[in-house]
């Protein structure tokens, strides 16, 4: 019926499953980050997690990342030994940076073995071919 339809606008800037991946994506992307970009203050780690996610914030399906969010998350992987913090003064402001520890790297190493597996995976060729 083309009297009900749907904005799909809404839909979208409202889309819980693009919320829960890059929620669940930035764990991996923050142990990524503070290898090659490393040791970084947490308002950097922020802007390189926003440059992943430039085109959904820029389109409005996601919001930038927030302190909020991501300071438990970088805390909580540091009590796991992921990564380790340290403050620095710089331009006279106390700021915390991150480095990954040894445990992170092979947790990221691990991590990279698994994705090569799964998107070899025939479902996975299948779910690519058709974004084709």
């Amino acid at each position: 019926n083309s009297s009900i339809q749907k904005n799909y606008v809404e839909v979208i800037t409202d889309n819980a499953i693009i919320k829960h991946y890059v929620k669940g994506m930035s764990r991996f992307l923050i142990l990524w980050i503070l290898k090659y970009k490393g040791p970084i203050h947490g308002y950097a780690i922020l802007k390189e997690l926003d440059a992943f996610f430039e085109i959904l914030i820029e389109e409005g399906s996601l919001k930038k990342s927030n302190p909020s969010n991501i300071y438990p998350i970088l805390n909580k992987m540091e009590e796991l030994d992921l990564i380790i913090s340290e403050f620095k003064v710089k331009n006279n402001k106390k700021l915390k940076y991150f480095k990954i520890t040894d445990d992170g790297e092979h947790v990221l190493e691990y991590m990279y073995s698994r994705f090569d597996l799964i998107h070899n995976n025939n479902q996975w060729k299948l779910l690519f071919e058709d974004m084709d």
